[in-house]
Formats: C-alpha cells, structure tokens, sequence
C-alpha cells in the first residue's frame, strides 16, 4: 500500500492517474463491441474491460473492489486457507491480521462481510479503506462503502484479538468485545459533529470526474452501520448469540467471531458481486 497524504490506496498503482493509451484503446474497442454485439440495448462486457479500466470508471478508483477478482477461484481459496491458518496461531493478535491482509492484498476478506450483513449493499460497487481516520481523534480498522440499490451506506469495522477475554462464563461480552464496541460508540458519537470532515476526506479518494453522491453530503445515520471482530466459535454460547441479536437489532452494530469471517471469505468465491 501506498499513502496519497493521509489517505491509504489499496493497490500499487495510482488509478486516479487514469488510463494509459494502449489501456483506453482496449477500453473503447470492448465498449464498440458491447453496443454492436447487443440485440437489444447494450451487451454488459464490463468484466471484459481491462482492470485499470474497471478501476479508474469507479467512484473511487484506488479503493475500489474489483469483483473480477471473485472469478479467481484459486487466490481466494488460498487467501482463506492462509487466513484461517493464521488466526488458528494461539500468538495471533488484530495488528497481525491487520498487516497480513493489508500485506498480502487479501481485500476480499474483509470485503466478504458484506455478505454478514441483514442489508443488501456493495452488489452494485464496493469500496475499502483501510485504517480510515475519523477526525483527529479515532481511527477505524476498515471503512467498507458499498453501494445498494438504496445508494451507498458506510459499514465501520474494529478487529480486536482472536485470543484473550472474549465472552464470560455466563457469555456476556468479555474485555476485548467491550473494548471494539467503545470505539464503536465513540464513532457513533462523532458523526454528528464530524460528518462535514467525513465528507472533505472522502472528495480526496474521489474519481475527479464524478461529483460525490448525496449520500456523501448529508448526514443520514441509518446508512452507518458497525462491525466488531473479536474470538473464536468456541468463545460463543446461547447467551453471547441472544446479546449479538440485540446488538444488531437495537444499535445495527454486528457482534461476529474470527470464524464468521473464514466462512463468508469462502462463500464470497465466485460471486458475481460483493
């Protein structure tokens, strides 16, 4: 990853730089056929596009989640074998995971979340932006923006460890899930106030021809939505299910295990969207 002041992109390539000639050649060529070829209206090609093309038509070209890359059945297989090989390490913590998918490029595993989720969003585009700054003051892990056939909505997540104290005896949430739902609330909690900055970082990410949508300019708290990660399946009992049913009821904040992400990682694989 790379660094454009403060804002991190996900990929080596500065896709806000456009195409290259041979690329938009390729580009206007395919875009020909899909209108030539189609019988009725246009033929969608768009998975034909070369991948810079994909990219830089995005609202955010270097943090968009290409869902070509869902095709590659052998990566993403790999990707959640290599993920789920190290969470199983008893050392693992969060800034490990942290670094091995932000290191590795493995985007679709945090992209899978989508999945986990009780709303439909990030079918019709999906962007990741790692260790998203919120102000001055928090920082998320993940900022995940998809967009639905409602528009886009903004998903936050927090990674806490896999190891440690996760739920009590009795299932109620231990230090690590209590400590990612603090954040969680002091991101809740500045929004308000600190939607206006919000906006101002997200202009900087976006493609200079387009304008940000609505979404993007007025505050509609219904559109943000909560992610803590923390333990294993073993860490859950009846009780610690019945609390991340009220906590995704009551406050759309959404209590999930290690092994919830390894399960969607592999049910993202051939998907035709996130």
């Amino acid at each position: 990853m790379k660094e454009i002041d403060e804002i991190i992109m996900l990929y080596d390539r500065d896709y806000l730089e456009g195409l290259t000639e041979e690329e938009e050649r390729e580009y206007l060529r395919i875009r020909e056929t899909e209108n030539s070829k189609a019988k009725y209206g246009r033929r969608n090609m768009f998975l034909s596009y070369p991948k810079a093309a994909r990219m830089c038509n995005s609202l955010f070209p270097n943090n968009y989640l290409d869902i070509a890359d869902l095709k590659n059945h052998e990566l993403l297989r790999k990707s959640k074998e290599e993920f789920g090989a190290l969470i199983d390490d008893p050392n693992c913590n969060e800034r490990q995971i942290l670094n091995f998918i932000n290191g590795t490029k493995y985007y679709n595993i945090i992209g899978s979340l989508l999945l986990g989720l009780t709303f439909n969003t990030g079918h019709h585009a999906a962007y990741l932006f790692p260790e998203f700054q919120l102000g001055t003051e928090y920082k998320a892990d993940y900022l995940i923006v998809g967009k639905g056939s409602g528009g886009y909505e903004f998903v936050f997540i927090e990674l806490e460890n896999p190891y440690g104290n996760i739920t009590l005896k009795d299932g109620q949430l231990g230090k690590e899930f209590r400590k990612g739902i603090s954040q969680l609330e002091d991101w809740r909690r500045w929004l308000p106030t600190g939607f206006s900055s919000f906006g101002e970082v997200m202009r900087k990410y976006k493609n200079r021809s387009r304008d940000l949508p609505d979404e993007f300019h007025r505050l509609d708290l219904s559109r943000f939505h909560y992610i803590v990660i923390a333990g294993r399946r073993s860490d859950f009992t009846e009780k610690t299910y019945v609390i991340r049913r009220e906590k995704m009821k009551n406050e759309d904040t959404y209590i999930l295990h290690y092994d919830n992400l390894v399960d969607l990682a592999d049910c993202i694989i051939g998907r035709n969207s996130y």
